[in-house]
């Protein structure tokens, strides 16, 4: 199946009062039509960075390197009205937090038409009939009305809804959800990873879903690349990589994760440590200072990702290859 989205040694670099830090190292990926692709990671892995460089919405001075090809053209290469015409129309974004992405001062009207009367031409009628439709689409009560009203009259798992509406205003193939269910209660959660699924289906619509959360990975996703420190440790279906993780990194997240059947008094499982600052990478294996499974040349060499058993791994010891 041909890529919607082939990304290939993207580079992200941020300039700082000591200089250049790299925040994403050489990532590698591919989103297919329809497929929902996962990217897992502690804070400050890079997963939010490596999608703001494709849509060139990183901070002034920043360096982007690599390709991203989509739709026969290289988002990186794009600049000004060619980028604008692609950003909002045929990829949208959901940003990080539903409290904060919408704009207090204006109607949910107002931030749902702009970009259709613009991208699409529609008029001030049209928009608005459009804009009904795309409420209902993510079942917000009284859709009409709800035009009319601002942001604090809803709760955050309605301004949620709201902001996945206006990214799908203009019908993209793809769509970044960027920790869609942050600050959520679990039933809300829930709802919105019942919604994302229902739109991909019901409109052939990619996502790209950031979370840090892989139980929320496992009940939508199709595969999953696992980012640490702006590299990709491991990646492949999300069956077998939740079933059976091969990378340190990687089962350690999911032994953070509560069990549900776990007594009320058992501790949760923290991983020791925390990630590197881009300005202070460890040489060798970038998670090594954390690892229990760590020998020598995890400490001089950085492993490449290679491909292993219909996924793929970047790890010297590979400590559970037997499955144990």
């Amino acid at each position: 199946m041909t890529a919607l989205l082939e990304v290939e040694g993207l580079r992200v670099r941020l300039p700082t009062p000591r200089g250049f830090a790299t925040v994403v190292d050489g990532i590698d990926y591919h989103v297919e039509p329809a497929q929902v692709f996962g990217v897992a990671g502690e804070s400050g892995s890079g997963k939010t960075m490596s999608m703001l460089a494709l849509l060139g919405l990183l901070p002034p001075g920043a360096v982007v390197e690599g390709r991203a090809a989509f739709g026969g053209k290289d988002l990186l290469r794009l600049r000004g009205r060619e980028l604008r015409a692609v950003s909002g129309r045929d990829i949208g974004m959901v940003f990080q937090d539903p409290m904060t992405s919408l704009h207090p001062m204006l109607t949910i009207g107002q931030q749902l038409t702009e970009h259709m009367r613009r991208h699409l031409g529609l008029g001030r009628r049209a928009a608005g009939d459009r804009a009904v439709e795309l409420l209902d689409q993510v079942r917000i009560p009284g859709p009409r009305s709800a035009l009319h009203a601002y942001p604090h009259q809803f709760s955050g798992g309605m301004r949620q809804r709201i902001a996945i509406a206006i990214a799908l205003a203009c019908g993209p193939r793809l769509l970044i959800a960027d920790e869609p269910t942050t600050a959520l209660d679990v039933t809300v959660q829930a709802g919105i990873l019942r919604l994302l699924d229902r739109l991909r289906r019901e409109h052939d619509l990619s996502v790209v879903l950031i979370t840090h959360d892989l139980a929320v990975m496992s009940s939508i996703a199709d595969r999953i690349s696992i980012f640490y420190a702006g590299r990709v440790v491991e990646s492949g279906r999300r069956d077998e990589l939740l079933r059976r993780p091969r990378h340190p990194y990687t089962r350690a997240l999911l032994d953070a994760l509560p069990h549900p059947e776990a007594a009320r008094d058992t501790p949760l499982v923290a991983i020791k440590g925390a990630p590197p600052s881009p300005q202070q990478i460890p040489p060798g294996c970038r998670y090594h200072p954390r690892c229990p499974y760590a020998i020598e040349v995890c400490t001089m060499d950085d492993p490449p990702l290679v491909p292993t058993d219909g996924r793929r791994l970047a790890c010297h010891v590979d400590p559970f290859a037997d499955g144990e």
